[in-house]
């Protein structure tokens, strides 16, 4: 079987790649980079599995590399490194002796990805490790160029030399037998976070010879020990001279360095995990200068978190998010201030665990009422005293500090130049309060947008500090995301208090009476003010005339809010909804795009109540993932029978000619929507879509599946035609999809494609989605009618010139390869964009089949609604513009009268 996959550090690796750990003797390093993906395309666990996959498709027993280095300087494991590596003919060795091989995720050639920061030093220290256990020489480290002429792996921009001089200029201690280091290298926050949170995931069961999950297994337990002593208020435990310590090192946060301002008690932070000085304040600023320069329309978003969140937590959710507001086309900046205090009010209650099962909340509010005061204020005085002018001896405010630099730039720029959208979760509402008045009063013209999730600050304060701003216009818009009175009851806190965090604050955390919050539905509906501002009637329901956004999360026995799932306190800033509908605010996209949720770094939040509607498949949202980069991918769901639910869904804009700007959203889209319904999605977006990618991905779903599996393709980019020499197409034209790399002649035409679906194992049920010019029967199925399609603007077409069709058949050859153009392919149904003639179209962002389509495949496979109806359904919305027509393409009856995505043998019944 495989090897599990485990992501380690440079220290762990150190702990494990040793002679007396392997039976195999490492006589030399490989070094490869991976071309594709590239360092912007890495997905954690999910794109290690993928390219496993891919290369176990290949023939290989395994992954080819023994490791992988990410982009963030993670080391991922792959294959036993005991066996020899898949690195070059010839040159791979034996079970005995042999290379160990290294991949670096990123496209290294000149003018492509940087070779830099923690992904480069890793690299480094990992080389040097093996190069000094091993007794190795420089001529024993070996670029894949070196071993084939064809290959500019690792490529064209680091140079050999100058990588062996790194290696060698790098401090012993750095690289030193694992025997010789301190636990505190051996063990820090990663190995809990990989070796007890992820690597659980990863692997079930470890094989014998797998000494390095041994070894992991080993560190995470002492230092998740260790971890427990410091929350029962135990000091570190010394071993010799060595204080053990669980903290990451400051070059693991460096990516962050232009996006995170770490505050304590309302200075720059000098201390603790990430360290922020003037100096980095002002580089941020330019950093933001840089952004605004480049961006065709740039945004900045400033995150304040919540009060549940300590420095390490603050930090790995700024690590997690902040690539996923960059591939939208928005510059985050995270403030990390000292908000860890209210982890004390959990202390006090958990503490008292041993009062009899009839404790109430009263008694509740009472033990934390004194401890939690105290904790609570000291947390307001630390986001007050950030934007302070003086916080002491004539000391600036971190966050003023910030503020001012900002103001100045934004002079600079221009009015309107650069819009600023705020973001605050629970006590980052506080923050908030004290950072806008400081923006406006420095210079800054306006706030764009202010958005307020479950906010926990006193209705006072937003009406002392914000309100006016709101009113005045100086804050342009303001949108708060909570729940509903009924689900803050239904919440709990700690598992010991019966309602959420926001009654505990308004009944213990604020003083001796209770005091209205702003995130509280019955606080707001109690407000006459909050009630005009909200258009809200005095029951709470929202009435349509307030000048505010208000959305709320609902409770048992109402409709689900499709702009927010969070059903806790603590959950509004990790729900994909939620934070996607942030999102399509700030880049100003209708919410129908659903824009923002497929490639959400974390994984929708399973419900806490059972009013919602559960998988299509009976298969239920997977769990939450721990706070670390790219979460692990969830195992494939489960449906009814059993069957596995499994989707591709390919989307390409950036074509070298005629781009497309709504593709990759069409697949994020359909990719929500098929995620929703349980199922397992993989992706395939631009540069990694090429001719041999997309054969690869889409041979693998075809591959993947058993019988009574439901398998969903769906494809949005261009289609073209190129006249047919051998085949007898009624029209004389085949139908292509055109990958990226298309003006090579590498087109994936429609016989191809029928050639490889032709592989579907019996009992497999296949739908494919087609939103592309001519994509009536690009996989074959059916008869086809020709007309040359009308001129129009931004229609998902592709003209192919000659020296395109002549490369293509240089590259095929006078082969036949498809079936005839009449044969519909068993158990596979298509929905196609438009109809052979017509192109298929886009605006906005988004297809216009993907638009009516994917928006109401929930509903229809809920629903049990037909095949047949489900294409007349979307044909009548899309139809309605008289552009294209979307259709189904010919079935036996069977087919069109069953479900949509139902697994195939399943009953013929369903709406009509």
């Amino acid at each position: 079987m495989p090897t599990p996959i485990r992501r380690i550090t440079t220290a762990q690796f150190a702990l494990l790649a040793l002679p007396s750990h392997l039976t195999r003797t490492i006589a030399a390093v490989h070094l490869h980079h991976t071309w594709r993906p590239r360092r912007q395309d890495f997905r954690g666990l999910a794109t290690i599995e993928a390219m496993r996959r891919f290369h176990m498709d290949q023939g290989w027993s395994d992954i080819a590399q023994h490791l992988t280095i990410d982009p963030q300087g993670g080391l991922w494991t792959g294959r036993n490194w005991n066996l020899a590596p898949a690195s070059a003919v010839g040159h791979n060795g034996t079970s005995s002796e042999g290379p160990f091989m290294i991949e670096m995720v990123g496209d290294f050639d000149t003018g492509q990805d940087p070779f830099d920061g923690p992904q480069r030093q890793a690299a480094i220290e990992t080389v040097a490790h093996l190069m000094r256990a091993f007794g190795l020489d420089d001529a024993d480290l070996k670029f894949h160029n070196q071993l084939t002429k064809r290959k500019s792996c690792p490529g064209t921009a680091i140079t050999r030399a100058d990588f062996l001089r790194a290696v060698k200029a790098l401090p012993a201690a750095k690289a030193r037998p694992a025997g010789l280091f301190t636990v505190e290298h051996l063990v820090g926050a990663e190995a809990v976070r990989s070796g007890a949170a992820t690597d659980t995931a990863a692997a079930s069961s470890v094989p014998e010879n797998d000494a390095a999950g041994a070894a992991i297994d080993e560190a995470a337990r002492l230092a998740t020990r260790e971890s427990q002593r410091r929350a029962r208020g135990l000091s570190p435990r010394v071993l010799g001279s060595t204080v053990f310590t669980a903290s990451r090192g400051s070059a693991d946060w460096s990516v962050l360095k232009p996006h995170v301002i770490n505050l304590a008690k309302g200075d720059l932070s000098q201390g603790g995990e990430f360290a922020t000085t003037p100096a980095d304040v002002e580089a941020i600023v330019d950093a933001i200068r840089d952004y605004a320069a480049g961006a065709e329309t740039p945004r900045l978003m400033i995150h304040a978190h919540g009060g549940l969140v300590g420095e390490s937590s603050a930090l790995e959710y700024a690590w997690t998010m902040h690539r996923w507001w960059l591939n939208h086309g928005v510059f985050p900046l995270f403030f990390v201030w000292e908000s860890s205090l209210l982890e004390i009010i959990g202390q006090f209650v958990l503490g008292r665990r041993d009062l009899a099962d009839w404790t109430s909340d009263l008694v509740i509010e009472g033990i934390v009422k004194a401890p939690g005061t105290a904790a609570w204020a000291g947390m307001k005085e630390s986001a007050r005293l950030s934007s302070s002018t003086d916080i002491g001896d004539g000391v600036i405010g971190g966050a003023r500090l910030f503020a001012r630099k900002l103001a100045a730039l934004l002079e600079r720029l221009g009015p309107g130049a650069l819009p600023i959208h705020t973001v605050g979760h629970s006590a980052g509402a506080i923050f908030h309060s004290h950072l806008i008045p400081a923006l406006l009063a420095e210079g800054v013209p306006e706030i764009e947008h202010l958005y307020l999730l479950a906010p926990a600050s006193r209705t006072e304060l937003f009406r002392d500090n914000l309100a006016g701003h709101v009113h005045g216009k100086k804050i342009k818009a303001l949108s708060i995301f909570t729940m509903d009175e009924e689900a803050e009851g239904q919440d709990n806190c700690f598992k010991a208090y019966r309602k959420s965090l926001l009654y505990l604050v308004s009944h213990a955390c604020e003083g001796i009476r209770r005091r209205p919050i702003l995130g509280l539905h019955k606080s707001m509906r109690k407000d006459a003010d909050l009630r005009a501002l909200f258009g809200m009637n005095e029951d709470g329901t929202l009435n349509g005339t307030g000048t505010a956004n208000l959305h709320l999360s609902l409770a048992r026995g109402e409709p689900e809010n499709p702009l927010t799932r969070a059903l806790a306190h603590g959950a509004f800033d990790n729900d994909p909804k939620t934070m996607s509908a942030v999102l399509r605010r700030i880049v100003g996209l209708d919410d129908d795009t659903g824009i923002g949720e497929a490639d959400f770094p974390y994984p929708p939040l399973a419900r806490t109540f059972d009013f919602a509607v559960p998988g299509a498949w009976g298969g239920s949202p997977p769990p939450p993932a721990p706070p670390s980069g790219a979460p692990p991918a969830p195992a494939a769901p489960t449906g009814q029978g059993g069957q596995h639910v499994r989707a591709l869904c390919i989307g390409i804009d950036k074509y070298p000619e005629r781009p497309l700007a709504g593709c990759v959203n069409d697949a994020r889209t359909w990719g929500s929507a098929l995620t929703q319904l349980g199922a397992r999605v993989d992706y395939l977006f631009d540069g990694d879509a090429t001719y041999e990618g997309m054969k690869a991905a889409i041979r693998s779903l075809v591959g993947s599946g058993a019988p009574g599996d439901v398998l969903v393709l769906q494809y949005a980019g261009h289609g073209g035609q190129l006249p047919n020499r051998v085949d007898s197409e009624e029209d004389g034209y085949n139908e292509a999809l055109i990958p990226v790399d298309y003006t090579t002649g590498a087109l994936l035409v429609d016989d191809e494609l029928a050639q490889i679906l032709g592989g579907l194992p019996a009992g497999v049920a296949m739908t494919l989605f087609m939103d592309c010019c001519h994509s009536g029967t690009n996989s074959r199925f059916a008869p086809v009618m020709r007309a040359r399609a009308a001129a129009g603007d931004r229609p998902r077409f592709m003209p192919l010139d000659d020296d395109i069709v002549e490369a293509y058949f240089a590259r095929r050859g006078a082969r036949a390869l498809g079936r005839g153009a009449e044969v519909s392919l068993p158990g596979i149904v298509h929905f196609a964009a438009c109809q052979d003639h017509e192109y298929a179209w886009e605006s906005k962002g988004q297809g216009d089949f993907t638009g009516a389509a994917a928006r109401a495949l929930a509903s229809a496979v809920q629903n049990r609604v037909l095949n047949e109806k489900f294409a007349a359904d979307v044909a009548a919305a899309v139809g309605a513009k008289h552009r294209q027509h979307p259709q189904l393409m010919a079935l036996d009856a069977a087919m069109r009268s069953r479900p949509l995505l139902a697994p195939a043998g399943s009953a013929v019944t369903g709406a009509l």
